[in-house]
């Protein structure tokens, strides 16, 4: 599950909470009714594309048909979190989101994670301070829409929030406490939330304290579980492929029997009130970085001070090129940054901060980021920072209400506002925000009497001064949101666009794949896109094993480095065209390949892909920009020396390592790849991109509304040309046996431990025992809630927030790996053996059952074609089948083996595989004072018998 601290995303910040005004006025309440065999869902108003219906009950409900995709997501969302609970209750929202899913009469113990798990549903729920929420993304489907709406409706009256699930379930919500305890710039946040906030809940964190957690009772969670889930208290949407008469009558059906309950919900009237002067707080623990940040109070999310204050943060802190970035990592001073907002029922909160090494001077990057955070009035907003951070914002929400699944989620922060169509009421805000709005809005919450700043020093550093404090900040009351609604201004809705069949015949049979003059390889597929969008996938490989000795730190830099300059254009600029092409670029490599994912429209395809080949074959490689980055990269590997899951990967990947220092397939100590960076200079970069550069040896793929003729010749033109300098030859990576270990890494003063193992399998994908093994892992701990791991350590014992296997398996090297990880607490760590080593050998003593294999097979199947649905994805397993030299037959026959696998068969794959005796175990944590508590724990036991045995 997953707690939620700021709005879904920035572009979902209608509301960047930049005041303290009271919350909007609730909708209108239906009439209410006695209990319903059924109940007919009544419209109440039809926005561009979304419906809004009533149940009598006073459920809400959202209809957002689109038959784009064969993908239907559904979205219940409450109006209760953090900000609901009472003293002593911190953390209720967050205990009744986890029971939820423990299962109903109906539903049995673990029978709704088993079911998400057979119908390859990807599922969560979240909660943050206004809301909790649940959704399921899924294949369409009658009979699974179906099953999630009555899940939906049985759970929302029927759950066991009993003593025994709450029991279960406590563990794993304080290994959620500790895993957050382990990043000490989230502890900063959240006690900079703490000071900012001195009445409202806001102040507390939704996992809530663990006192209050630990002793919750179990009549109390009751009573709030009967107050707040209840259909007049929450709203349902469906979006994507879906008849909606159907639906609705499934509705009608399902939800429709609940009865309007009698209570009435407790009125919510605590005000912050105006802050009157700076505050500060400073956090010292074990950290390897030091952070600095400053918060500011803001206006509700209805507020239309919100969208101007999400403007403001994005000139602020845009990465390739806003105000903080510019101060402050330009100059050396810092070595990232960061903003964001959240945007909520309630006055809200900005934040604005920065990262540095140990070896930077802490104040001089508080003294320049309160510069810049509260210098609007000696700098103002110009016209175009203004346009550029508008246009952002205005292509995000194009792209968020083009993705059914994505916007039907991401309604839940406009309703937790007060109005689902606060989401369009932002845009058109957007749309229309002046400079006189980003001016007076800057300088009527971004000043220092409205601050509280944090400091994260860790413990070996020296402490620092606190900071002064002027007058204070005018706070808007929140708009009326029926006024709002009222005045919006609809835009057209969207055309509906043809379906497409996700079958892997029927995508063979519409895509084209070729080579270029040069020997590149493409894969071409038209199909219809809501937006009329194209996803893209371009990759570089390059290099051998013997020339790319020694360079895998120029090529990670070197590929970090394209989007920061051409010889044409300069960071800034490449950004501000992105954004005018309504494109998405991003662009990850290293030594051996480049991969380039982008998004384009139909119109602009032929600018964003000269843009492209402008950026891959044009970099300017500018050295002031190298600085830059070399000096975030030193930081970023610093950042993770005391980090649990570095320290326990980097074991891992050293263990048994044959290869030495320089060889692409080395894997460097942390110190190691600090020394790289700090050798490397700009000459190295410019040499890799000269020698290495190429596209002979690359896959070019787009999916989605292009011509094909225009983008095959295009291509041609483009890339067709390109040869590298340096001969390639992929880097072979051959099995290697791992000599069975168990190493412990002590990570002091973290509160979570990682466990991470490998058992390693001569294997690859073409094998025919391969399906076998995904099976087998599907059923050993392939899904967060369901499978033998997670049974046994999250669901049984209780220790594990996190846990899961995975298998990593390719199609031209026999150096597979089976793996295991799991988060616990360090104290856990003998519970965490024994579970992990019991399931192992269950496993390979006994097999698996047949209803397990039937789970996993439908789970599969369905996930398959789940992830066939996305333009992205479906580019990358397309470039992906060009190297490999496959086609979608391949998909077909590997689907094809999971459909028709026995029991058998998965059982001989896993006693031909699975060997126990053979895995590499790493655990990373602070055992050292679990073993001192221990050790203090037998001394007074000792203590206890010498006083109670009576002298001779």
């Amino acid at each position: 599950m997953r707690l939620t601290f700021k709005c879904l995303s920035c572009l979902l910040a209608l509301t960047f909470s930049v005041a303290v005004p009271a919350a909007a006025p609730a909708v209108p309440a239906t009439a209410a009714g006695a209990r319903l065999s059924s109940a007919a869902p009544v419209e109440v108003a039809s926005v561009e594309g979304i419906t809004e219906y009533r149940l009598p009950n006073g459920l809400r409900i959202l209809l957002a048909p689109d038959a784009a995709q064969p993908v239907t997501t559904v979205n219940m969302t409450y109006l209760v979190g953090s900000r609901h609970e009472n003293y002593g209750e911190t953390g209720m929202a967050h205990l009744l989101e986890h029971l939820l899913f423990k299962g109903t009469p109906a539903l049995p113990g673990n029978t709704i994670a088993q079911e998400l798990t057979r119908r390859g549903m990807q599922f969560n729920g979240t909660t943050a301070f206004d809301r909790t929420n649940y959704y399921e993304s899924f294949t369409a489907s009658e009979e699974n829409l179906d099953w999630a709406l009555k899940m939906e409706a049985d759970r929302m009256v029927n759950s066991f929030v009993a003593r025994e699930a709450l029991d279960s379930e406590m563990t794993v919500v304080r290994n959620e406490m500790e895993r957050a305890e382990n990043n000490p710039g989230g502890v900063l946040m959240q006690q900079m939330r703490s000071a900012a906030y001195r009445w409202h809940n806001y102040g507390k964190a939704p996992i809530g304290a663990r006192s209050d957690v630990e002793h919750v009772a179990i009549g109390n969670l009751q009573d709030f579980y009967r107050r707040y889930y209840q259909p007049d208290n929450a709203v349902l949407a469906v979006a994507g492929k879906f008849e909606v008469a159907a639906t609705l009558a499934r509705i009608g059906k399902h939800f429709g029997a609940i009865p309007r309950p009698a209570r009435t919900l407790p009125a919510q009237y605590t005000v912050e009130p105006p802050q009157e002067g700076a505050r500060e707080i400073t956090l010292r623990r074990v950290g390897d970085s030091q952070v600095v940040a400053v918060q500011y109070h803001i206006a509700p999310g209805a507020h239309p001070d919100a969208v101007a204050m999400q403007l403001l943060a994005d000139i602020l802190s845009d990465g390739s090129g806003g105000r903080l970035y510019k101060a402050l990592v330009e100059s050396g001073k810092a070595s990232w940054q960061f903003g964001s907002v959240s945007s909520m029922k309630d006055p809200g909160s900005v934040l604005f901060g920065a990262g540095l090494s140990k070896s930077k001077d802490l104040e001089v990057a508080r003294q320049t980021l309160e510069a810049q955070v509260e210098g609007f009035a000696e700098r103002p907003v110009t016209e175009v920072e203004l346009e550029r951070a508008r246009t952002r914002m205005l292509n995000g929400y194009e792209r968020l209400l083009e993705n059914p699944s994505g916007y039907a989620v991401a309604l839940s922060e406009a309703i937790a506002k007060g109005d689902w169509r606060l989401l369009l009421i932002a845009r058109q805000q957007a749309e229309r925000v002046t400079l006189a709005d980003l001016q007076r809005v800057a300088q009527n919450y971004l000043r220092a009497s409205n601050r509280t700043l944090g400091r994260f020093v860790p413990l070996d550093m020296p402490g620092d001064k606190p900071a002064e404090a002027p007058a204070s900040a005018s706070v808007p009351a929140a708009p009326d949101i029926a006024a709002l609604v009222a005045a919006y201004q609809a835009k057209p809705a969207k055309a509906a666009v043809p379906a497409f069949d996700p079958s892997p015949d029927n995508i063979e049979a519409h895509t084209l794949r070729g080579k270029l003059a040069n020997g590149m390889q493409f894969a071409l597929l038209p199909k219809p896109s809501r937006g009329q969008t194209v996803n893209g996938m371009l990759i570089l490989r390059m290099g051998d094993v013997n020339n790319l000795q020694g360079l895998d730190a120029a090529g990670s830099l070197t590929a970090a480095m394209l989007m920061r300059g051409t010889l044409r254009l300069e960071r800034q600029q490449i950004a501000d065209r992105l954004n005018a092409l309504r494109a998405v670029v991003s662009i990850q490599g290293d030594a051996e390949s480049v991969n380039v994912r982008f998004e384009a429209r139909r119109e602009t395809l032929a600018e964003t892909l000269a843009l492209l080949r402008e950026i891959l074959r044009e970099p300017s490689l500018p050295a002031a920009e190298f600085e830059t980055l070399r000096a975030n990269a030193i930081a970023g590997v610093e950042s993770g020396l005391s980090q649990p899951e570095t320290v326990a990967s980097n074991a891992l990947g050293r263990h048994s390592n044959p290869y030495e220092l320089g060889d692409p397939r080395y894997v460097p100590t942390t110190q190691e790849n600090i020394a790289a960076l700090r050798q490397l200079r700009l000459a190295d970069l410019r040499y890799f991109h000269t020698r290495f550069y190429g596209a002979s040896h690359g896959q070019a793929v787009l999916v989605g509304d292009f011509d094909r003729e225009a983008a095959q010749a295009q291509l041609a033109t483009l890339f067709g040309d390109w040869q590298a300098q340096a001969p390639y030859a992929r880097v072979d990576r051959p099995f290697v046996p791992l000599t069975p270990a168990r190493l412990t890494r002590e990570t002091p003063g973290k509160a979570n431990a990682i466990y991470l193992a490998a058992l390693p399998i001569e294997l690859t994908s073409n094998s025919p025992d391969y399906p076998a093994l995904v099976i087998a892992n599907r059923v050993f701990g392939g899904n967060a809630l369901k499978g033998r791991l997670a049974d046994r350590l999250r669901q049984r014992d209780g220790i594990s927030y996190s846990v899961g296997s995975f298998v990593q398996v390719g199609a031209l090297d026999t150096n597979g790996r089976f793996g295991m990880q799991a988060l616990y607490a360090p104290q856990n760590l003998d519970k965490l053996k024994r579970g992990v080593e019991e399931e192992l050998s269950r496993l390979t003593d006994t097999g698996i059952t047949p209803e397990e294999l039937a789970q996993a097979r439908s789970g599969l199947l369905q996930l398959g074609t789940l992830s066939r649905t996305s333009d992205s994805a479906l580019a990358g397993a397309l470039a992906n089948q060009l190297f490999l030299g496959r086609t979608m037959r391949f998909v077909t026959e590997h689907e094809q083996a999971i459909a028709t696998a026995t029991v058998e068969q998965v059982n001989a794959v896993i006693r031909r595989y699975l060997d126990p005796a053979r895995v590499v175990h790493v655990y990373a944590g602070d055992f050292s004072v679990t073993a001192a508590q221990n050790a203090g724990a037998t001394m007074k036991a000792d203590s206890a018998a010498t006083e109670a045995t009576p002298a001779p």
